[in-house]
């Protein structure tokens, strides 16, 4: 690793104990290391405001301030400080020591053994490498983390521009969702759109994971789904007519990105003329909820999730629809918030919630997972409703 120039600042007002400390130096085994004499306080003040540090030799024989010493050694913490004291007795030692100190000689006595205040200015030196390389990769780290926030961000505003209205009418059909992350980006999706004048599509996805990754496949997904619905109206391709070959088409090309994601999906398409619901489920659970006629219960249907099967396998549904509905999707993160031992109380829980009527998604979500309330996984609410023909 290369080692950059370090400098050290002398603090001295002694010239037999600056040329004697150069001399020491040059024994250093320490190719850049870079010696600046200070012959006063304001002058190690300029150079710490203008220069990185590295190492701090005090002579206190000779400048005779120990609140300077303290004062330095607290500015330049955790790089090191070395004390030159007059005397080599207990109490200056103490003394230098307690003001900041890492290492401690007598000025008078460095030609005794030079070797080994050599050798503390290397160990000080290296020690104070390791600081500023810890600092160095600490700066890039948040730097990184900043980017990383700023990107975050950014995607965040990109899903959140690909998401529909949070309350829209579409063919006299009322669309509310509520959509939470467990982090900035979300792996829940949901879309409405009118095919025509006669046929509304749905669908509402949970891809795995969470988190950036997972936000990209639903960006796809919406890629996807907007494909097929220009592919219709360009007579080049009619699967958005059928909600399983709408999910068949969404598995192949999700295998195609070769991405290693899958998702589970619930698309449902409703036909105005005819006032009937097909749909078709890949995986997905909790089923939704359908409320109409008095009667609350979960649709009925089976089938693979999306991007693990060449060949999957969709139940596809059809039931007719009263003047007056309302159908509840869920992504199956409302099964962390829930409360129940089982799955099974789980779901009661969800038909009692429906049956009582919550109203908006937001406010069905707020009933279960107050908003401090952290929650482990994306968690997706969608209604599809009708008060009457």
């Amino acid at each position: 690793m290369e080692v950059n120039t370090q400098r050290v600042l002398l603090l001295s007002s002694c010239a037999h104990t600056v040329n004697r400390i150069f001399e020491l130096c040059k024994l250093c085994d320490h190719q850049r290391l870079s010696l600046v004499v200070c012959a006063d306080a304001e002058e190690v003040d300029r150079q710490l405001e203008h220069f990185d540090v590295s190492l701090i030799i005090f002579d206190l024989a000779t400048i005779g301030s120990s609140l300077l010493m303290d004062q330095l050694a607290q500015r330049i913490s955790p790089k090191p400080l070395l004390a030159l004291i007059k005397e080599g007795t207990a109490e200056q030692l103490v003394a230098a020591l307690r003001n900041g100190a890492d290492d401690v000689y007598v000025a008078d006595e460095l030609s005794l053994h030079p070797e080994l205040f050599a050798r503390s200015v290397e160990r000080q030196l290296r020690r104070a490498q390791f600081i500023e390389e810890v600092h160095g990769l600490r700066d890039s780290l948040e730097r990184s983390l900043d980017e990383l926030r700023d990107d975050q961000h950014a995607a965040q505003q990109v899903q959140q521009n690909l998401l529909p209205p949070a309350h829209q009418s579409i063919n006299g059909i009322e669309f509310d969702y509520c959509l939470k992350p467990s982090l900035l980006l979300s792996g829940d999706f949901v879309d409405a759109v009118a095919v025509n004048n006669d046929l509304s599509l749905f669908y509402l996805a949970d891809v795995s994971g969470h988190g950036t990754s997972s936000a990209l496949v639903t960006v796809l997904l919406k890629n996807m789904t907007h494909r097929l619905l220009r592919n219709y109206k360009r007579h080049s391709s009619f699967d958005i007519l059928s909600p399983s070959d709408t999910l068949r088409r969404i598995n192949k090309e999700l295998l195609l990105t070769s991405l290693g994601k899958h998702l589970t999906m619930f698309v449902g398409l409703i036909d105005h003329r005819n006032n009937t619901l097909s749909y078709a489920v890949g995986g997905h659970h909790p089923m939704p909820v359908l409320q109409q006629g008095g009667s609350v219960a979960f649709l009925e249907g089976r089938g693979m999730p999306l991007g693990l099967f060449e060949d999957p396998v969709f139940d596809e549904c059809e039931l007719a629809l009263d003047a007056s509905f309302a159908l509840t999707l869920f992504s199956d993160g409302i099964l962390e918030v829930l409360a129940g031992e089982s799955l099974a109380d789980k779901e009661q829980a969800l038909l009692r919630l429906c049956r009582d009527n919550m109203g908006s998604p937001a406010a069905f979500l707020q009933s279960m997972m107050p908003v401090e309330r952290v929650h482990p996984d994306d968690v997706a609410i969608m209604t599809v409703r009708r008060e009457s023909l």
